[in-house]
């Protein structure tokens, strides 16, 4: 009789486990899909920065604004600094860089960035809303 109740037990313990794993898992999928939603864009520099590297700031975050979209952030950060250094390494940075993230995907138009920024500035911001626009 002992057995057999803890047999029991222990299959009543199995079923519970699987039901918190299964709510664990609807909670991970929810804070992903809230992930997805969302786009990132970084801005990642050096603590010197010429007039083009200023530009490309302030002509993306021109570009963000226009959009007025609650789920697009912009973030600034110095590589020569810790919290730099912990992004770009988490992100797979390694210099200068535009990043667009949203998930899993990352768009980098570091290129078009100093390309456009100081020369074709509104050229440079239809490229940033597009990018984030297809991301969302």
């Amino acid at each position: 009789m002992k057995i057999t109740n803890l047999i029991a037990l222990i299959m009543l313990m199995g079923v519970g486990l699987s039901c918190n794993a299964n709510a664990n898992k609807k909670e991970n999928k929810k804070e992903e899909a809230r992930q997805a939603e969302t786009v990132d864009v970084y801005y990642f520099h050096n603590t010197r920065r010429c007039a083009t590297c200023k530009a490309v700031e302030s002509v993306t975050k021109e570009a963000l604004e226009t959009m007025e979209n609650e789920k697009v952030s912009f973030t600034e950060l110095n590589l020569e600094r810790p919290e730099g250094k912990k992004k770009a390494k988490e992100l797979g940075i390694s210099g200068q860089t535009l990043l667009i993230v949203c998930g899993d995907k990352k768009v980098n138009i570091t290129q078009k960035g100093f390309m456009y920024a100081r020369s074709k500035p509104e050229k440079l911001k239809e490229i940033v809303r597009q990018k984030v626009n297809d991301l969302l």
